[in-house]
């Protein structure tokens, strides 16, 4: 079995982080977030992926090719103008078999996904959706189902129109045939029109709860939340610190260290004495300085912060370095900026200097 998986979105509600990396490159517990989806399909039997794409498409593929192992089972299908995710899928549809797998890359999805293949061809559906249950599900498509088929679909409901906190979790196996249904002519979108379409038309989709971690990454705090939650599901208790840790080769602990997990800390990162780090992800190379404390935050490779300086509720991109006795909270940080020393940051997001181009490319 074959897999596409949709990479092709702007990732507007993660800005400004999406304007230094691609979604799907944003980091979770040391990988990529698309590579989750990767490894779900690869278990679920797919042995060769197209990735679509268009928004910053160089920087992805460098990316994904640089992180993953199986690199011969990956290919692209680069968009100059957007397709949509169902117009995107219907692009590469043609290289599928008769029935493949369709993903999200900048979800984070670790599922296991034979049940759904399984009754997906049991039940001879054209196209099943897999489904996971959420707390908050307004930016969501919510379901509902009677007897493993969908009865009724609303995207991204408003609090009086909510029905279901059963949403759809963006993975469906697909019939090749039913994306015949799908124009050719302009961007069309699996939620927002093919759904409805082929309700309208009576055509039977499918549905199924499906089994493994699933968590939104649209905003800061949900990039946040999900470096903890897989951070939790896949780390492991170090002592004498507290809570899962994922703690990477080289790292150097200069004195008295305090973590608290989930907590993850890549490779060659040095944390000086009397720094405390709870429930945060430090990448690469990445220094904290004496006495200083990060909570809840992510701190992209090669971020620096200084002595006595408190991180917390914040994202920081790559190279930035913050002074002493600093105080950043609930705001997010551009990449390869020098914050000076005492300075308080309270919830803000700086964005990087970049051109109209940039920000439109495709």
């Amino acid at each position: 079995m074959r897999g596409v998986i949709m990479a092709g979105g702007r990732g507007t509600r993660l800005r400004p982080i999406t304007y230094s990396i691609p979604k799907p490159l944003v980091p979770i517990a040391g990988k990529p977030c698309i590579n989750y989806v990767l490894d779900s399909f690869h278990r679920a039997g797919v042995d060769s992926s197209i990735i679509t794409t268009g928004y910053k498409f160089e920087s992805l593929i460098k990316g994904v090719l640089e992180n993953q192992i199986q690199k011969e089972r990956t290919l692209f299908s680069v968009e100059m103008e957007p397709a949509g995710t169902a117009g995107s899928v219907k692009r590469a549809a043609e290289f599928m078999g008769d029935t493949f797998l369709v993903g999200s890359g900048d979800i984070l999805s670790d599922f296991e996904l034979k049940d759904l293949v399984a009754f997906h061809k049991k039940n001879g559906f054209k196209i099943s959706l897999a489904l996971t249950t959420v707390e908050d599900p307004s930016q969501l498509g919510i379901v509902e189902t009677s007897n493993g088929r969908v009865v009724r679909f609303l995207e991204k409901p408003s609090k009086g129109e909510t029905f279901s906190n059963l949403a759809n979790a963006g993975i469906y196996v697909v019939e090749k045939e039913i994306m015949d249904y799908v124009p050719d002519d302009k961007p069309y979108d699996f939620a927002r029109e093919f759904f409805p379409k082929l309700l309208e038309m009576g055509i039977p989709i499918g549905g199924l709860e499906v089994q493994g971690t699933w968590v939104d990454t649209g905003r800061p705090p949900d990039l946040i939340k999900a470096n903890q939650v897989m951070t939790e599901k896949h780390g492991k208790v170090v002592k004498p610190h507290a809570g899962k840790m994922m703690i990477g080769e080289d790292v150097k602990f200069e004195g008295n260290v305090t973590l608290h997990g989930p907590t993850y800390i890549g490779a060659r990162s040095k944390l000086m004495d009397g720094a405390k780090v709870t429930k945060s992800a430090i990448y690469n190379s990445s220094v904290i300085g004496v006495n200083a404390e990060v909570i809840d935050s992510v701190l992209m490779y090669d971020t620096a912060v200084g002595e006595s300086s408190v991180i917390e509720s914040s994202v920081i991109m790559q190279g930035t370095t913050v002074g002493k006795n600093c105080e950043i909270r609930k705001s997010v940080l551009p990449s390869g900026i020098k914050i000076e020393d005492n300075s308080r940051i309270y919830n803000v997001s700086l964005s990087p200097m970049i051109s109209e181009e940039e920000n439109t490319q495709y």
